[in-house]
């Protein structure tokens, strides 16, 4: 009698663990079906906006911004029908890219509970907008909450300058040709200073990030850069985008062409008589760092741009012709030349591009 209980317990034991091991290897088999369709959109996702950035470098052209992006749907491993493409309008063109992915993942496991499949529908948008903002401006500080100050003697601005705080010219000889506008005070201190026009109580201006427009262009050129790259020696050739993930340091270098050489981390130029022809045009993109030149009898032409960090001017007798902006400029030394033009600008893409959705 015992043993035919204990037959019979041994029994329901094994149906419950049966039972137990069908729902254990059911949650297991959701678990790993949910992570496939997570990854799947979120492949889908970056693909779409890789997609949306390069189309929108063509707006309002469609028909390129079209193709464009289907290009590098393509790239990234999937196909013009699994996307849909519409354009929609901020202003009187078209200017935005709109992007709807749609992709069906087949379940591997969840089947057993009578689940084929689902489908992921990830969504992105790019807008196209103009440079202009910042780089209208000759000297600009972009930061909220550290004041622009001109130190030292001899000290030039040929064009308008900007900062979106408080605004001090101190010291000797200091030149504004054109307008000095301060979203605070515009405040002098020193002697022989000429500021044509004061236009403190401004309004804020922003920066554009055009960091992942210059990528593009950087990885379609095979111009594309991991760690930290010093130049040497002289005329660099720079026609189109160089994109650097990490530090770049300049010594003695010249470069030639247009174009626009960034990196992730600090740009550092040291040495002197970094001298460039006029008829060329660079800008020194700091995605994430700060700038700084370092050294006497400098001449750069092109821009100097760090969005997020510091430009520091060390030395003596140094030249841009071109545009210097930051998210702070701090100026070391005497007789700094500061003179914007229009040829500078052919360093910058015509437009920028962000996502917005």
């Amino acid at each position: 009698m015992r043993c035919n209980i204990l037959k019979g317990e041994k029994g329901i034991v094994a149906v419950v663990i049966a039972l137990l091991m069908t729902v254990l290897l059911g949650f297991t088999a959701l678990v790993v079906d949910i992570g496939l369709v997570a990854s799947e959109k979120q492949k889908l996702q970056n693909a779409i906006d890789a997609a949306c950035l390069a189309g929108a470098q063509d707006l309002p052209d469609t028909s390129k911004a079209t193709a464009a992006a289907n290009n590098y749907v393509q790239l990234n491993g999937y196909q013009p029908s699994d996307i849909s493409i519409t354009f929609s309008k901020t202003n009187t063109n078209n200017d935005t890219i709109n992007i709807a992915g749609t992709k069906k993942v087949v379940y591997t496991f969840a089947k057993v509970f009578g689940l084929e499949s689902t489908n992921v529908h990830p969504v992105a948008a790019a807008l196209k907008e103009s440079m202009g903002g910042a780089f209208d401006y000759t000297l600009f500080s972009g930061s909220k909450t550290t004041t622009l100050i001109l130190n030292g003697s001899s000290l030039y601005v040929g064009g308008d300058s900007h900062t979106n705080q408080n605004f001090i010219a101190n010291g000797l000889n200091i030149t504004i040709t054109g307008d000095c506008e301060a979203m605070g005070t515009v405040t002098v201190t020193g002697s022989s200073i000429n500021i044509q026009n004061r236009f403190p109580n401004s309004a804020f201006v922003d920066m554009p990030d055009f960091s992942e427009t210059i990528r593009l262009q950087a990885v379609a050129a095979g111009h594309v850069y991991t760690g930290n790259k010093t130049y040497n020696g002289s005329s660099i050739v720079v026609n189109g985008s160089i994109y650097v993930d990490g530090d770049v340091t300049i010594n003695g270098s010249s470069f030639v062409g247009k174009g626009c050489i960034l990196a992730t981390g600090n740009i550092i130029f040291n040495g002197s008589n970094l001298n460039q022809s006029t008829s060329d045009a660079v800008c020194f993109y700091s995605k994430n760092g700060n700038i700084t030149v370092n050294g006497s009898s400098i001449g750069l032409d092109g821009i100097v741009y760090a969005p997020k960090g510091t430009i520091i001017m060390n030395g003596s007798s140094q030249t841009v012709h071109g545009r210097v902006i930051g998210n702070t400029v701090t100026i070391n030394g005497s007789s700094l030349t500061i003179q914007s033009g229009t040829n500078e600008l052919l360093s910058l893409p015509l437009n920028s591009v962000r996502l917005v959705k």
